[in-house]
This record gives structure tokens, sequence and C-alpha cells, in this order.
């Protein structure tokens, strides 16, 4: 009777079976052994643990997923079940093969599952915690204010391929590497630069987001803001609206201060661009601060006062860096409406060369997006600015939660590129906002001439003030009507939005 027990339960005398079975998923080994009180105590945890994801992404999609994993303490937490759930596992395939003799063969072989199959997921994601965090606590500032900020995201040893030289100490202090554990200087201007809360967009309905492009490189000692685009997103509908400042504006409205009492005209009489460096080096005594935080703060507050918004919050990228997180991506789909030719584009890696982009469907690696958005030889900076608003829809189009959650590539590309005075623990809250917006129809608004000249005068300014103000009209009413959907424009003026749809 014994040898025909046997022949029905052959995973009684194949402990490499079950070892097998245990290292793919803890308890099946007992399982198949027959053991399934001890079965099911060893699959319990990941059993749990598997449940609870499919419970969240059934119920609130990856947008729940990245809200619980971008909360203050839940990365730690997560770490901390991963290990235990590694040691777990390394527990159950102990105890199954607790005086088991197997030859030498069968050993190599679990013990090559067992790497393959526990540990190495394990340290996967690991790293990728590890890695998240780092990410989330270098790029969003600390909850907890220091007394003291230095920041430099191009400085020796960020990572950044071209250091901020200065011939004086005031233009190469410090944006830092992030805002990780820094404070913002308060501004005495007309909306105070007071630090994002937990709900950065406040009380009034709106949250706007200040994105500046900082176009750095070795053969500039400071660096200039040559993107400002104000994205503005309606907190109760998800609707977003883009609107693009050229940097070429002149004669802008300065803030109340020291900087409009200096000036003859009230306004910024240079290239709106080149508010950061009057603020970080030709004039820092016009503006509160130090250093690159003044220059940041001078070009939000002048952007303030011309769009009388109040700005939430600020996100600074290095320009360069787009290539490092467009490759971390795998590149970027985007639909070239035109045909780009510079015969002297300043490539940041080869230096001058012939620039060539084929109208069309394109696929773009790191260094192509940036070009895209960047060269303005063949048309004008209007043009650039274009194509800048439409390389930012395709990357919001394409970020998806498949290249967040690879936290190693994405955090070793936008490490010391990107520096933003949001707190970390405003994160769940924008993560939820956004996910809404991420579907919502953008509206794209450009200052260009002719309808808005660059040398501003009265009209112009509260012609553009007027455009801001009424960017999101009244949703009307449930109509039976299709004529009431918004119309779709390839190319229109701020008066007349180019609509985009995700």
């Amino acid at each position: 009777m014994k040898p025909a027990t046997a022949s029905r339960n052959p995973t009684k005398r194949s402990p490499l079976r079950a070892a097998l079975l245990t290292a793919a998923f803890p308890g099946l080994g007992h399982l198949a052994r027959g053991d399934r009180r001890r079965a099911s105590l060893f699959a319990a945890p990941a059993l749990a643990i598997v449940g609870a994801t499919l419970v969240l992404l059934l119920l609130g999609g990856t947008t729940q997923l990245l809200i619980i994993l971008v909360t203050p303490g839940a990365l730690l937490l997560l770490g901390v079940l991963n290990l235990l759930l590694a040691a777990w596992r390394l527990g159950a395939l102990a105890h199954l093969l607790r005086g088991a003799r197997l030859p030498r063969r069968e050993r190599v072989l679990v013990a090559a599952a067992t790497l393959l199959l526990v540990v190495a997921p394990h340290l996967t994601v690991g790293r990728s915690l590890i890695a998240f965090d780092e990410l989330l606590n270098e790029t969003f500032a600390d909850t907890s204010p220091t007394p003291s900020a230095s920041f430099d995201p191009t400085a020796s040893g960020a990572g950044s391929p071209s250091p901020d030289a200065s011939p004086v100490a005031s233009p190469g202090s410090s944006i830092g590497r992030g805002s990780g554990t820094g404070t913002l200087p308060s501004l005495t201007v007309t909306t105070p630069w007071a630090r994002p809360g937990e709900i950065p967009w406040g009380d009034d309905g709106k949250f706007d987001l200040l994105l500046l492009g900082s176009d750095a490189g070795s053969d500039r000692w400071s660096r200039r803001m040559d993107v400002m685009l104000l994205v503005e997103v309606d907190v109760a509908t998800g609707r977003v609206a883009m609107f693009g400042f050229p940097r070429n504006m002149m004669r802008v409205p300065l803030p109340p201060g020291v900087a409009r009492n200096a000036s003859p005209c009230g306004c910024f009489q240079k290239l709106l661009n080149e508010v950061y460096t009057d603020a970080t080096f030709y004039y820092p005594q016009l503006w509160p601060g130090e250093g690159n935080i003044s220059g940041i703060a001078a070009v939000r507050a002048t952007i303030s006062e011309l769009a009388q918004r109040p700005i939430d919050a600020v996100l600074v990228a290095d320009l360069w860096g787009v290539i490092k997180v467009v490759d971390a991506m795998g590149g970027i789909d985007i639909n070239v409406t035109e045909s780009i030719y510079d015969k002297n584009y300043p490539d940041p890696v080869l230096g001058s060369i012939q620039l060539r982009i084929d109208s069309g469907q394109q696929h773009l690696n790191g260094r192509l997006a940036l070009a895209y958005a960047r060269s303005r030889h063949q048309d004008s900076d209007y043009g650039r600015m274009r194509r800048q608003q439409a390389l930012l829809l395709a990357i919001r189009d394409q970020l998806g939660a498949a290249t967040i959650l690879n936290a190693p590539a994405l955090a070793a590309a936008a490490k010391g590129y990107v520096w933003t005075d949001l707190p970390r623990s405003s994160l769940p809250n924008l993560v939820d906002l956004f996910s809404r917006a991420a579907t919502a129809q953008v509206r794209l608004y450009r200052f260009a001439p002719s309808a808005y000249p660059a040398y501003l005068d009265a009209a112009t300014i509260a012609k553009i003030r007027g455009v801001i103000a009424n960017a999101f009209p009244a949703v009307p009413s449930p109509s039976p009507s299709p004529s009431d959907s918004p119309s779709m424009s390839p190319d229109a003026s701020a008066s007349a939005p180019e609509s985009t749809a995700p």
C-alpha cells in the first residue's frame, strides 16, 4: 500500500518541485504536498497584499495607487513591508526544505530559483521605493522650514552637464537640487510668496502653477528663463488653461515694491526673460531674497502682476534635463505640424549642428525633443513657444503610471534638474487634481503679435488680463444639441484659444 500511496502523491518524493513552487509563490509547495494549513499560513500575507492592490486598482485605478505612494511615510512603510514579505517567503522555503537532503544539482536549482524569484524581485522593489522616495525628497519642499536655503541644480556634482558660472558670487549662488530642506523668502509684493500648503490652491477654486524653463549652459554665466508658462487648473472641473508669455515682451508691469518705484514707467523696460538676471546680478538690491531664489521670486511676482493671478506654486526645470526625462520615458510621440530645419542649432552635446525634423507623426528621443522645443532660427520665439506647449501636452499624455513607477530611471533623469516650492505633503491632493486634469481639454493661449504686440501698452495689458480672467467660461447646462461642444482649432490666437483634447 505504501508504494501505491507514494505514487499518488509524487510531490512527497519531490522536494525540488515543491521548493520551486514555493519560490514562485509562498504556500504553493506546501499545498502540493497536501499540507493545506501551512499552505494557507504562508500564502496569507502575499494574498492579502495582492488582494489589497487589486481592490485599490478596481476602485480608484492607478490614481489611487499613486496617491498612496506619494503620501508622506507611505514609501517607508512599503519598504518595511517589502523586507518582511521577503523574509516570510524565505522562511516558507526554509520550512519546506527542513530535513530534506537534496542532490547537489537540485540544491543549485533551488538556489537559482530563490535568487531569481524571491531575492531579485524584492531587491528591485526596494530599489524602486528608495529611488522614488529620494526623488520626492529632493524635488519637493520639506514641510519643516530651515533657516537658510542653498540650491543650485547646475552645480558641479549635481548631475548637470554645465555649471552656472558667474563673474561674481550672486548669480552663482543657489537654486539647489530640488527644494528638499529649503525655505523660500517672503515677498513684499501684491501676492506674497507664501509657501504652498497641503492644499496649494487655497480657496479660490483655481490652481495656478508657474512653469519656468531655465536655459543654462557652459557659454552663459547665468541662466535665462526662456520658457514662462502659467498653467491654471479649475479645481471643480479639472479644466486646464495654459498661458504662454513670450520672452521678448517689454514694458511688463512690475509688482508693487522697490523695483517698481525705481522704474520711471513702473514697468520692466528690458525683455521679460531678463527679469531673472536683473534680480540676481544687476540690481539685486531692488528685489527681496538672495541669489537665484530672488531671481525666481522676481519672475514669479512680475508674471503674477501681469496676469493678475495669485501664483500658487512655481516649478523650474532645466531645459537640458528634458533630454534625460524624455529618454527615461522611452522617447515621445508627437505630431510635427511643420517640418523644422535649423542650420545652426546649438546642440548641448555636439555644438552647432544642422537640425532637421520632418513633419508628421514622429517619435523623438530626448535630444530631438529638446531641439523641437528649443530651435527658433527657422521661425521665431512665437513658433518655439507653440512647440513648447505641444511638447508639454505630449509629455502629459504619455507620462503614465508605468513611467512614474519606474522610479530609478525617472529619479536619475530628474535629479538636479527640477526645483519647486511645492511641499511633499501637497502631493496626494495634487495627484488627485491632475488625474482629473490629465483627461481634460486644454485651452492654449499665446500672447503673440499681432494681436498682442511685444511692446506692451495699457490696452494690451488689460486685454491679456481679461483673457486670463475669462479662460474658463461657465459650463453650459446639459443640452441634447451636439453643437454645444467646444470647437477644435489647430492654431489660434489667445483671444480664440487653441483647444486640445487629450
